[in-house]
């Protein structure tokens, strides 16, 4: 038998199930071959070059990109986004939380336990972008405490929503983010309803988080629940370049404060970094250095970002 037929045989097999769209077993059939047979003469038409396929990429499409970020960082996933080069900080949000309630839908499974900072903006775009989901989380666990005089009531909602989306119950962190002296922190921490939401943070199987950086957010600043001049000093002495749940860390990605400094409550770095998936919803160029930093410390698993700002992490 010359090379000819076997490839004439080979042709023809390639020619009814990708330009006829038959099945292999029905080709094995009009053909009197096993299917097996079909089989591999279709992955060795694939290795000789016999059939070629090619995926038409969209303009606003980035895989290399992502690719590249991938390898960069160690991330399972990067999902880069696309606004224009000059887009408002809501263009970003909306783009960024769009993305994340689509990774959100395709993501979760029956029994995941998913944490939630929920002082984010940007996370409050991806909650009300979601669809009511039919597979069943274990449950929604509030990750950080609230954001000023009404900051308790704005985390119960937007966590009770991403709840009732994914049809599981709420743990809600009944306490303010920012204590004002740690040993305040320690005696809510030791409070039973927020312990119990507290010991929870380690069985969190997905983390969903925005990333601050130094120069607090406006909501941050108008909540007077936020670090005074002196601690911001001490934050950027030590070289502080952003934050996840309100705990810093420095270009490196090493916490700036230690454990008996730190009067935040809400899920630690270490915590973080032990989480089985942490996904970033961070965007905007003017938080590169704090989202590299989050990436150098591997707080980070997935990250949704957008097409600037990701290009600049590069």
């Amino acid at each position: 038998m010359s090379k000819q037929d076997e490839q004439r045989l080979m042709v023809k097999i390639a020619t009814l199930y990708y330009m006829e769209n038959q099945k292999q077993s029905d080709i094995a059939r009009s053909l009197n071959l096993s299917q097996s047979f079909v089989s591999r003469v279709l992955n060795r038409c694939l290795k000789e070059g016999l059939v070629k396929i090619s995926v038409v990429q969209p303009a606003n499409i980035f895989p290399a990109l992502e690719k590249s970020l991938e390898e960069k960082y160690g991330l399972q996933q990067a999902i880069v986004v696309d606004v224009p080069e000059q887009a408002s900080s809501q263009q970003v949000k909306q783009a960024i939380g769009s993305a994340a309630a689509h990774y959100m839908e395709t993501r979760i499974r029956a029994n995941d336990l998913v944490g939630i900072s929920s002082w984010s903006s940007t996370i409050r775009v991806m909650v009300d972008e979601l669809h009511p989901q039919s597979a069943k989380a274990r449950g929604v666990i509030q990750l950080l405490g609230g954001v000023g005089a009404n900051g308790n009531v704005q985390a119960t909602i937007l966590t009770q929503t991403l709840a009732a989306n994914l049809s599981c119950p709420a743990w809600l962190l009944p306490a303010q983010s920012i204590e004002r002296a740690v040993d305040e922190r320690a005696r809510m921490v030791s409070n039973q309803d927020v312990a119990e939401v507290v010991s929870k943070f380690s069985e969190v199987d997905v983390a969903v988080v925005g990333v601050g950086d130094l120069e607090p957010s406006q909501l941050l600043r108008n909540s007077g629940n936020y670090y005074d001049e002196a601690m911001l000093k001490t934050l950027a002495e030590r070289g502080a370049v952003g934050d996840l749940c309100l705990h810093y860390y420095d270009a490196a990605g090493d916490a700036v404060l230690s454990k008996e400094e730190d009067p935040v409550i809400g899920m630690e770095l270490e915590q973080l970094r032990q989480c089985p998936q942490v996904v970033a919803l961070a965007g905007g160029k003017e938080k590169a250095n704090a989202i590299r930093g989050a990436l150098n410390g591997r707080y980070i698993n997935v990250i949704i970002v957008d097409y600037p700002t990701a290009r600049q992490l590069l």
